[in-house]
């Protein structure tokens, strides 16, 4: 045994790095098989100045599964890029007077240096950034292949316009109808604005979850589906009283209702709506409306918000019995959703029974309950709520009698035979608005002439490249106001494009994409090469061949609060991709992993009406239990008492966050990474641990000392190949818990990438080995498998101590360990023998005993004889090849 070497992460991993970047070991190549390859790929990042630790256990995660695949033989594509466009960098330039493109590159700088510190084993020949003159230059091509397979148009629609900022804002940019950063107020505002045809693939992404199921989390094709969702239904045509060339169209899955219509909802800003109110109601109509501007379509619609309306003084006839129905504006109706127009049966749904009793409308019931004693029904009968159950048809002329649920099809096909409605599919999926109103994101190639109105530029007229000479003062798009870049050519001169009767001059589109559009395809662009060049005439913004090799990517991994929005963009761009020409494969993921959150608690003081004070970690002493949970905590700046919130997601709002750079200065890369790995599966959420990274980081250490205290006298000794049986005692039992724990690792990973598990029973392992009592040759094989077996997760340690072992090229190289199953059961167990729930002692059997002779071995041994003598057994229970309980009296 000789001194073990001072275990040091700050000088080992980076040296590591080093080796790695030197020799390209991560370099991917596309001429091999693809059975023989395997792509995984994290959600890229957005470069905000600093990884936090949702970004360390995503990308140790994904690094963890890359490390694994290539030990299992494959050769892995393992990418990583920046989301770089968006608001963000905006705004600092408004705060800071930093230019976005200096502050996100600057940022991208500094992240790239993080995540190379943590040794993660990317391919950083295929890096890019969104904002790389390459990567958007070949977005707008793919842009103009959209138009002309006429997937893009524009419409005028509500926005959210901040009345401070002049400029358009996210929902989640609304606080109680203010402007999140200036508090001006936020209107509704009808903007002409560039729309993506998803609902044109609206059947193909709700039929293609099937493929996905079993891959995808549940939690996310249902909520995709529900997204979508597809609804069978009628429209039904409604005529406005004093009005015969107006027709107001209703979308219903309930058509066996629309006897029991007794009043209809419009949206306050629908476009027929101005034409129908009579003089006397247009003040009240135009106040409402007026109202509702400051609060965003989301609210208005929302389950929780207060149903309001304003009579129009116009009335709509029923088509099946020629009554007619007050017609009301609703803040619930949305002009751009569906029909803009909603009739409404107040007996059979609850939004409707709230709003009729609100405003005095009468109540008809046009459907029966089959059970008189249906709680629904008994509200009904009692004036309460409504009914909304199926059940037989009342008040409903021809289709009295008739069950609910036949009605629908009975119903739907009289309109239709009448010329009054028609059966008709829906979706509430809406089309993909993609205009932002800001600089910092990619220029939707478009002009407008005087003449011609809005003209795709031509694929010959781009790149269309962001002008750097612009103004940042916080109030509306800065490129609306540049003195000549909307005017102006690639070629310097006036900007025109080609009328019927020769060049017109024009002026560009203004608008920039919404950086979803970059996410939606940046998978596909991984599988090309020169991301580098700007020069669209080098190549095709994606090689078909490469794209088609890779794609599916076979695992993606990132968090659930992605399920919508990116996922099903994603799905629909690479759907698209597959129309314009770029892809076969219809499907950009194969499997999906959404990992869980990092968590902790939250520190603050709260005084009566004044808001929460946060406080970050290193600013308290905190007193924690025996299990690491804090208990009680004081400010360091003044020794004043501070609350202990709820555990919650880590926020720089919040301040419950925690540096990872500190940590891996402190402590490693290599303890980071198996902290985040080993706590919970990578489905679920962990809660962060000063304790915990604290032990991670021991375990290393102990492996460190472990290794380097034996590693000279083993260095030439060759790991144990022979069978079990041929040993005995310790030795044996350690040559088939080596079998067993590969097999348990193995198992794990590739069932559900169960990294903590892994852990766990490496830990397990490492318990056993104990230098000792062992043949240096167990040892050896006992200290190389667990080597291997950690290397996914903690890289640069363990090919430090498999060089220290005498191992040959890298860990990597040396692959995963092999197991063979029937090296694993011994011909004996030892039983641990618990009495009256506590250990007693342990016994050896004979594998082969069950039943009665088993009772009987455990019984004539003398561990077990010697725990209950005296005692009055009452009862017996083994578990064969676990355990021996025994109570007694």
């Amino acid at each position: 045994m000789t001194e073990p070497r001072l275990y040091e992460p700050a000088a080992i991993e980076p040296k590591w790095q080093q080796t790695w970047e030197t020799a390209n070991a991560y370099k991917t190549r596309d001429d091999l098989p693809r059975a023989q390859c395997y792509y995984v790929l994290e959600m890229f990042p957005y470069p905000s100045g600093k990884l936090h630790m949702g970004h360390v256990r995503n990308y140790s995660i994904g690094d963890a599964v890359a490390r694994y695949k290539r030990m299992r033989g494959l050769h892995v594509l393992h990418p990583m890029g920046w989301d770089s466009f968006g608001l963000p960098a905006e705004q600092a330039a408004i705060e800071r007077g930093a230019h976005p493109a200096k502050w996100t590159y600057e940022n991208i700088a500094y992240m790239r240096g993080q995540l190379k510190r943590m040794g993660f084993s990317y391919d950083w020949t295929r890096e890019f950034a969104c904002s790389d003159p390459g990567y958007a230059a070949r977005e707008q091509d793919i842009f103009l292949d959209l138009v002309e397979k006429g997937l893009v148009y524009r419409k005028s629609s509500l926005v959210n316009w901040s009345t401070g900022l002049n400029c358009v804002l996210a929902n989640e940019q609304v606080v109680d109808g203010k402007c999140w950063r200036t508090g001006m107020p936020v209107i509704q505002k009808e903007l002409p604005q560039w729309y993506l045809r998803i609902t044109h693939y609206a059947d193909e992404l709700l039929d293609s979850l099937k493929s996905l199921e079993g891959q995808w989390p549940d939690a996310v094709t249902i909520q995709q589906r529900n997204w979508i969702g597809k609804s069978q239904g009628a429209e039904i045509d409604f005529a406005v009283d004093g009005h015969p060339e107006v027709k107001l169209t209703v979308f219903t899955t309930r058509p066996d209702t629309v006897f029991g219509v007794t009043f209809m909802s419009i949206a306050p800003e629908h476009r027929l709506l101005d034409s129908i109110v009579p003089a006397s109601h247009r003040a009240a109509v135009a106040a409402f409306r007026d109202e509702l501007k400051s609060v965003p379509a989301n609210e208005r619609t929302g389950d929780l918000a207060e149903k309001k309306g304003v009579f129009t003084g116009a009335y709509a006839i029923n088509p099946v019995n020629g009554r007619k129905v007050p017609l009301y504006a609703a803040n619930f109706v949305v002009a751009d959703y569906g029909t803009g127009t909603v009739m409404a049966v107040p007996a059979h749904d609850t939004r409707d029974f709230a709003f009729a009793k609100k405003y005095g409308i009468e109540v008809v019931t046009v459907i029966q309950a089959t059970d008189p004693k249906h709680p629904e029904w008994l509200k009904l009968q009692a004036g309460q709520d409504a009914y909304t159950e199926p059940g037989v048809l009342t008040a409903s002329g021809q289709f009295d009698g008739q069950a609910s649920e036949a009605a629908k099809a009975a119903i739907t096909q009289w309109l239709a035979t009448s010329g009054k409605g028609r059966a008709v599919t829906t979706f509430r999926l809406r089309d993909w608005c993609l205009s932002r109103q800001r600089y910092w994101g990619n220029p939707i190639p478009y002009a407008y002439t005087d003449k011609l109105g809005a003209v795709p530029l031509k694929k010959s007229d781009l790149p269309v490249v962001l002008p750097q000479d612009v103004v940042f003062d916080g109030k509306g798009n800065p490129l609306e106001k540049h003195a000549t870049w909307a005017v102006t050519g690639n070629d310097g001169q006036p900007l025109t494009v080609r009328g019927q009767q020769g060049p017109e001059a024009a002026r560009r589109e203004t608008d920039t994409c919404d950086t979803f559009m970059e996410s939606s395809w940046y998978f596909a662009r991984y599988t090309c090469h020169d991301n580098t060049k700007a020069d669209l005439g080098c190549a095709k913004p994606l090689d078909k061949s490469k794209v088609d090799h890779w794609l599916p990517v076979d695992l993606y991994i990132g968090g659930i609060e992605h399920a919508v929005l990116h996922l099903l963009y994603a799905r629909f761009f690479q759907k698209a991709l597959c129309d314009i020409g770029y892809s076969t494969k219809r499907e950009p993921f194969k499997r999906l992993l959404c990992q869980g959150m990092v968590c902790m608690e939250t520190l603050f003081r709260e005084k009566p009406g004044e808001k929460k004070q946060y406080f970050y970690p290193d600013e308290v002493d905190v007193e924690r239990d025996a299990k690491g949970r804090v208990i009680a905590a004081k400010a360091k700046s003044d020794g004043l008492p501070v609350s202990i919130g709820r555990v919650e997601k880590m926020s720089k709002s919040k301040r419950n966050t925690v540096d990872p750079q500190a940590l891996i200065d402190q402590y490693g890369a290599d303890s980071a990474r198996l902290f985040v790995l080993s706590n919970v599966p990578p489905e679920l959420d962990v809660v962060w641990s000063e304790d915990g990274i604290r032990g991670s980081h021991r375990y290393l250490k102990r492996l460190w000392v472990l290794v380097t205290e034996h590693a000279e006298r083993l260095r030439a000794t060759a790991p144990y190949a022979g069978k079990a049986g041929a040993l005995s005692g310790a030795d044996q039992a350690v040559v088939r818990k080596v079998h067993a724990t590969v097999k348990r690792c193995s198992d794990s990973l590739e069932k559900d990438f169960a990294f903590n598990t892994a852990v766990a029973q490496c830990m397990e392992l490492t318990n056993e080995l104990k230098p000792d009592v062992l043949k240096p040759e167990v040892l050896k094989l006992g200290l190389t498998t667990l080597v291997r077996l950690l290397a996914p997760m903690a890289p640069h340690i363990c090919e430090e101590l498999w060089r220290e072992l005498g191992g040959e090229g890298g860990v990597t190289a040396a692959g995963w360990p092999p197991y063979d199953p029937s090296e694993i059961d011994g011909d004996t167990v030892e039983y641990p023998v618990m009495v009256n729930g506590k250990l007693r002692g342990r016994v050896v059997l004979d594998r082969s005993l069950t039943g009665k002779a088993l009772e009987e071995a455990a019984l004539a041994h003398e561990t077990v004889k010697a725990a209950i003598e005296g005692k009055s057994m009452k009862k017996l229970v083994i578990v064969p090849g676990k355990i021996i309980n025994v109570v007694v009296g």
